[in-house]
């Protein structure tokens, strides 16, 4: 794998430093954990922001709720769940 030099606050580094003697992995391996937790944390962020917008305009929100109508009356196939 390549890797890059990132640059963090000696108290950052210090903290990586304790984390990865206390779980076995990697510095990089809790970066690599922690930058995929704030990238997930972002998108929920920017997905709620979306929702609200939408909620704001009633047309548009009105629709949003009929599609999730329609799709809940696809999963009435008459199968059961472990079909």
């Amino acid at each position: 794998m390549k890797t890059q030099i990132v640059r963090v606050p000696f108290e950052t580094h210090s903290r990586l430093k304790a984390m990865a003697s206390a779980s076995g992995e990697t510095i990089g391996e809790i970066l690599a954990k922690a930058v995929e937790s704030y990238r997930r944390e972002l998108l929920l962020e920017d997905t709620n922001e979306a929702f609200s917008k939408l909620k704001e305009q009633a047309d548009l929100w009105k629709g949003e709720l009929d599609e999730r109508e329609e799709w809940e009356g696809s999963l009435l196939d008459g199968q059961s769940d472990h079909e």
